[in-house]
């Protein structure tokens, strides 16, 4: 774009965050579903009272760890404590709002504001600065934020449709087609990594995270089954190389290349 002489930019984020555009905001709201008439009547309330204390803790689906409550919570602690108290925080500022499913769903975006939303914005501040451009943000206008923070769930995911009210809206000004269309994320292909594991054998993150050797294999053996878990520890050992060993980039660029071609 900067190269093109565009200057300014406007991007969708907050859009998610704000009216439930994010798959894990739709799984948080059936998690609760035992908790919905009449799949309670299935469970005794003492049953569901002891449930409802274990899940309050982790009470929403989100990205980390694939969503699986208690490996989340291991992640959240280790890397932010604040952060994982903050979802049953949360969850409990939001009693007044009924049904239970309603209120992670709502719980959940206010969440994503906190964490995903900082992340995100952390990254395009950096990108466009170091493009010279300047990146709007126009949904996380103060009163925009205001008012989508205190809509219902149902104007907000419906239909099996996220961003409901925001797509309606979207419908007058913008073709169906466009509206319409599959939310398509800036997914990386699982072949593009494959093979790159064999950069953890003798790396720096073994010796900074003092892992045994066992462990080490057992890493190893997951960033090859998984290839979100491979990313992270792939890009965990390569920062390390960067900043730690002095490699330069070019070097570990060669290094990526020769893993993936050794493995193919």
């Amino acid at each position: 774009c900067r190269a093109d002489g565009i200057k300014v930019l406007l991007t969708g984020e907050g859009a998610d965050e704000l009216f439930g555009g994010y798959d894990w905001q739709e799984a948080s709201l059936k998690l609760w579903r035992p908790w919905s008439w009449p799949r309670r009547l299935f469970l005794s309330k003492r049953s569901l009272t002891r449930k409802f204390e274990r899940q309050r803790h982790a009470p929403f689906r989100t990205s980390i760890a694939g969503g699986h409550a208690w490996d989340r919570n291991i992640v959240l602690r280790a890397l932010s404590p604040e952060l994982n108290f903050l979802q049953a925080k949360i969850f409990d500022r939001l009693e007044p709002v009924t049904p239970l499913g309603d209120r992670a769903f709502l719980g959940c975006c206010l969440h994503d504001m906190y964490s995903h939303l900082q992340d995100l914005l952390n990254r395009h501040d950096r990108l466009s600065m170091a493009a010279s451009v300047e990146l709007r943000v126009p949904f996380l206008e103060n009163r925009l934020i205001d008012f989508a923070i205190h809509l219902p769930r149902r104007h907000k995911y419906r239909q099996k449709q996220g961003k409901w009210l925001l797509k309606k809206v979207a419908e007058k000004h913008i073709p169906l087609q466009n509206v319409r269309a599959r939310k398509n994320g800036f997914q990386v292909s699982a072949n593009f990594t494959a093979g790159t594991e064999s950069l953890l054998h003798g790396g720096f993150l073994r010796d900074a995270m003092k892992w045994p050797a066992s462990s080490v294999a057992d890493l190893i053996d997951l960033a090859r089954r998984d290839q979100a878990s491979r990313l992270r520890l792939v890009g965990m050992e390569l920062f390390l190389r960067l900043h730690a060993g002095g490699q330069s980039t070019g070097h570990l660029t060669e290094a990526l290349h020769a893993a993936v071609a050794e493995a193919r």
